[in-house]
């Protein structure tokens, strides 16, 4: 069984999403091989960027079969509301679910290809080349996350490899990436620092974006480098702790059902 929605502009990419499960892993090239895997398709009028949202464990693909939309789905409506926000992500183009014994299997987001260099790449650009205008860079992206925070759009995982920098003639402009992590709600003035711990920026540089989103909001940026710093070093206690019990608890499970589903089905069908 599949799910499939093709955005109407790019109706005729069609028969494209649907092979995906049988052409995915031989078009195209790899630009991302991790717990998913991201290729670059160019079609000969379009090029594309597919993601396979491959790394589920089991009990993710339960909840994305029974209660929940699957990442590509979400990925798909992310983008459309983010667009109506005023906010730039590479256009959508379709999603594609496909389920084996009611269990989701596999599922593909695509996009269009944008050609512009990630956040953690410009940063590392302007080091060498431009150090002129990692300031401005800054600057900008702290408006930016602003402009998301006050329309309710908090990005889970606002990482520099989940920002794409479009260099203007008055500064700079950002394209969000990996939208199935977002959530629309109220963002209070803590959730927002919060939301910049993902960043990973040196503690220079991100000690000056946090003072100025601070003065932005009128805040004072003392007390939001303190609870920021005293915030990181919570999570990554935490963040500890739940990875070891998920080693001694959820991991040992979901490697059974992996080996009895790969019993079943060799062909990882």
């Amino acid at each position: 069984m599949r799910s499939i929605t093709v955005r109407e502009e790019f109706s005729t990419l069609k028969e494209f999403t649907a092979n995906l499960p049988h052409t995915f892993e031989r078009e195209g090239q790899v630009i991302h091989n991790g717990r998913n895997i991201i290729r670059k398709i160019d079609t000969g009028r379009e090029t594309l960027v597919v993601k396979n949202f491959a790394g589920m464990y089991f009990f993710n693909r339960l909840a994305y079969s029974l209660f929940r939309k699957s990442k590509a789905a979400r990925s798909y409506e992310h983008s459309a509301l983010l667009n109506e926000k005023g906010i730039k992500t590479p256009p959508h183009v379709s999603w594609l679910d496909i389920y084996s014994m009611g269990l989701l299997t596999r599922s593909y987001f695509v996009s269009v290809f944008y050609p512009y260099r990630t956040l953690d790449d410009t940063i590392k650009f302007y080091g060498i080349y431009e150090p002129s205008w990692k300031e401005s860079l800054i600057r900008d992206l702290t408006h930016f996350i602003r402009k998301l925070h006050l329309n309710s759009i908090y990005h889970e995982d606002l990482s520099l490899g989940n920002l794409l920098v479009i260099r203007t003639v008055d500064g700079h402009d950002f394209v969000l990436v990996d939208l199935n992590r977002i959530k629309f709600r109220r963002i209070g003035w803590h959730d927002a620092l919060r939301n910049l711990s993902t960043l990973s920026l040196p503690a220079e540089e991100m000690n000056a974006l946090i003072t100025m989103y601070a003065q932005l909001n009128g805040e004072d940026g003392r007390d939001a480098i303190r609870f920021y710093w005293s915030f990181q070093k919570r999570k990554f206690g935490i963040r500890h702790i739940r990875r070891m019990i998920r080693r001694y608890t959820l991991t040992p499970v979901e490697s059974l059902f992996k080996r009895l589903k790969y019993a079943k089905h060799p062909e990882g069908v």
